[in-house]
């Protein structure tokens, strides 16, 4: 609570919120940056500022008794402690102790996220994929199963056995009849390699390189919950009865379906998370403190949820650009040169770097790469839609200038 009333007792903070002047934007976006920890938190509180104007505080006291009647809904509609009903009730009357109960409410939302589900973000993002060089799929009981080959297929659909490229038949510890939780697999494929999977439903998930995918033996919940770190083209078995969610690096956002076709891009490095729809309907839902947002796409469409900003724009796009890597082909419009360069680098497990002078992130280019081509030939195919050159620096670098 103490770092809560830091910020309300902060007149530049309020004036931030507020006001917005070009002064206080610079003042708090850098102390956003150069404290990543409390950045959630001031987020959090800034959104709860929004909701009571300057001028509540000078609302009547009728006026601020509905204002907390309201406020009392929300925390019943969602089992919040007595105790902050109480302390509500009591202090309705001072539009200081309005503010208070809205902080409260924060931290309850806050401090009762799924336990769970933090856990297995956590587990996605702490481990890096850079230091791996084979695929490796990690059973539920904890066996580890290594795949050399650069690109792999996974069948996990019979339970007690996975098939690995069609021919490997490994028998795995069956999980016990009585068990009434889902325990989860994880299956990591390094930078350079790719992999598609078939899941216990018959979904059918194409991971790209860089990504980390855990899921479920068997779905046994309401929903059919994945979590992915990386990007993945989702191919869902319908079923009305168990929608289907993915569950990204950022957990304000998930992706809801019943059965259809979709990519979503989640890098950890990146500043947007990337929702492309192919085929069906998707809901991009965003989880805000006292409501959940939802945005339904139509076949064609991109939704970017940009994870500084919070916000979430949708446009329509040729899907091909965003789905074609699955067949090892790389299509773009327009797009930063410095985002083609990046996927590259994950694709093929180098480090390119630009050459001193080079104003990587304003020049954008079209075109097409084949990246079943060696790496060589694919910087060459670059070099000919922009005016840079490739210079080898050794296996593993290379430099554009």
């Amino acid at each position: 609570m103490k770092n809560y009333l830091k910020y309300l007792e902060d007149d530049s903070f309020i004036d931030w919120v507020y006001n917005k002047s070009p002064e206080s934007n610079l003042i708090w976006e850098d102390y956003l940056l150069n404290n990543s920890e409390e950045k959630e938190l001031i987020l959090s509180l800034k959104e709860v500022l929004l909701l009571v104007k300057p001028e509540d505080l000078k609302l009547s006291g009728k006026e601020k008794d509905r204002m907390f009647t309201q406020l009392l809904g929300q925390l019943e509609n969602n089992e919040k402690p007595k105790k902050i009903k109480t302390i509500v009730k009591r202090s309705y009357k001072y539009a200081a102790i309005l503010l208070l109960a809205l902080v409260l409410s924060i931290l309850y939302f806050t401090d009762n996220l799924k336990d769970t589900d933090k856990v297995i973000i956590n587990d996605l993002t702490s481990e890096s994929v850079k230091a791996i060089e084979d695929t490796q799929l990690i059973l539920a009981t904890g066996e580890p199963l290594l795949i050399e080959q650069k690109e792999s297929i996974i069948d996990n659909s019979k339970l007690g056995k996975v098939i690995l490229n069609s021919k490997d038949t490994i028998t795995t510890a069956k999980l016990e009849n009585k068990q009434e939780a889902e325990r989860l697999n994880k299956l990591i494929v390094p930078f350079g390699r790719r992999s598609k999977i078939a899941l216990s439903d018959g979904t059918i998930v194409h991971l790209n390189a860089g990504t980390k995918l855990m899921f479920p033996d068997k779905f046994m919940s309401k929903t059919r919950t994945v979590f992915l770190s990386g990007e993945a083209f989702f191919e869902v078995s319908a079923n009305k009865e168990k929608p289907f969610v993915v569950k990204t690096i950022d957990e304000k956002l998930l992706i809801q379906v019943l059965g259809t076709k979709f990519n979503v891009s989640a890098y950890q490095s990146d500043t947007e998370i990337i929702t492309v729809l192919t085929e069906g309907k998707v809901n991009v839902l965003e989880n805000n403190i006292f409501k959940t947002t939802t945005t339904t796409l139509k076949p064609g469409q991109l939704a970017s949820w940009n994870r500084e900003h919070e916000s979430i724009s949708v446009k329509t796009v040729n899907t091909n650009n965003y789905t074609l890597w699955t067949s090892g082909l790389l299509y773009f419009e327009s797009e930063l040169v410095s985002n083609i360069v990046k996927k590259i680098e994950r694709f093929y497990n180098v480090n390119i770097v630009f050459d001193e002078g080079v104003d990587e992130k304003n020049i954008t280019i079209s075109g097409k790469l084949d990246l079943n081509d060696k790496i060589e030939k694919t910087l060459e195919n670059l070099t000919i839609t922009t005016a840079f050159k490739f210079e080898v620096i050794n296996e593993k670098e290379y430099m554009l200038k």
